[in-house]
């Protein structure tokens, strides 16, 4: 699902409040590892921001400082306008959390889980707000069944539910749909959807680019703790070039790839199953390039789309050496 065109909503929610999280040049050293090597991020109101790369490229770390739970070795973040390092306990009253663990009290029911967050948020006029947040991620009526019994995908709706219920300014959702089906993995998109839909301000960390791609007005990429790339997805996958799919034999791929690589309008090749998948930059005309691959070996046939977010991510950190 493609995003909205959310350039004048951002660039007035900018003017008016400025960025709802700033990191500047944030080192967080533990030991040996260096978790973030000078970070710099910055993330407007309303907006929703996709963290995305692999294991050990410093998603968490960054969100634990965002909470306030991680200290930087240097470097400065400031949330929500408070700078994190000054009053940590009061700024987390004002975000909204849900963890890769789910943790919670399974014995126990839907309702009883969220009255516990309510008692320890205060959350004034707790039943009607239980009540609201239990509709909004559909669960309503099964706000009195035993939590052990819910899918992972029920779990997590709850947990949603759970971080919404004292209404915090900013979202921050940690791997929101590992664990789940696709039809749950769908459902907490729509529920996303419907948050910043409001003005709600949201951060995601994922290791699905496709989710990055459905849900982010933004995407930044991580890699061994430094931004690789920040932008819309719509221009990282420009950054990339449009994607031209050639199918031919093996031996016909082969003698492609090494062809083709000194065209100028190709950014890199790769032999696939079905025979050559090859990069364009976006101002080559792929006809162009597929006469030229014909008077060098037989081509069946092509076809021609937008790279992916996995072919994106797979680009930029290649590009920066990291692959």
């Amino acid at each position: 699902m493609a995003r909205r065109d959310a350039a004048p909503a951002l660039a007035e929610a900018a003017s008016r409040n400025g960025p709802a999280v700033e990191i500047h040049d944030v080192v967080c050293q533990f030991g040996r590892i260096r978790a973030l090597d000078g970070l710099s991020l910055s993330v407007l109101p309303g907006t929703v921001v996709g963290i995305v790369g692999p294991n050990g490229a410093g998603k968490t770390t960054l969100i634990d400082v965002i909470c306030g739970l991680v200290r930087p070795t240097s470097g400065t973040a400031r949330v929500l306008g408070q700078d994190v390092s000054v009053n940590a306990a009061s700024l987390r009253a004002r975000i909204g959390v849900l963890p890769q663990e789910t943790a919670l009290y399974d014995e126990v029911s839907a309702l009883q889980n969220l009255q516990f967050a309510a008692a320890l948020y205060d959350v004034q006029n707790a039943d009607a707000r239980i009540a609201e947040v239990l509709a909004l991620v559909g669960l309503s009526e099964r706000a009195h069944d035993v939590v052990r019994g819910f899918s992972g995908g029920m779990q997590r709706r709850l947990a949603i539910a759970r971080a919404l219920l004292h209404d915090p300014e900013l979202l921050i959702l940690d791997e929101p749909t590992v664990g789940v089906d696709v039809e749950a993995r769908h459902q907490i998109w729509t529920h996303i959807r419907s948050l910043n839909a409001g003005g709600r301000t949201v951060i995601l960390t994922t290791n699905y680019l496709d989710e990055a791609e459905a849900l982010c007005d933004r995407v930044v990429i991580l890699r061994s703790g430094s931004i690789v790339a920040d932008d819309t997805p719509a221009a990282l996958a420009a950054r990339t070039g449009r994607c031209l799919e050639l199918e031919c034999w093996e031996e016909g791929a082969r003698q492609l790839a090494t062809a083709l690589v000194s065209h100028p309008g190709v950014l890199r090749a790769e032999i696939v199953d079905f025979g050559l998948r090859v990069y364009l930059t976006n101002e080559t005309v792929p006809e162009d390039v597929v006469r030229e691959a014909r008077t060098v070996s037989a081509v069946d046939g092509f076809r021609t789309r937008s790279p992916d977010m996995v072919e994106v991510f797979r680009s930029l950190t290649a590009a920066n050496g990291k692959a």
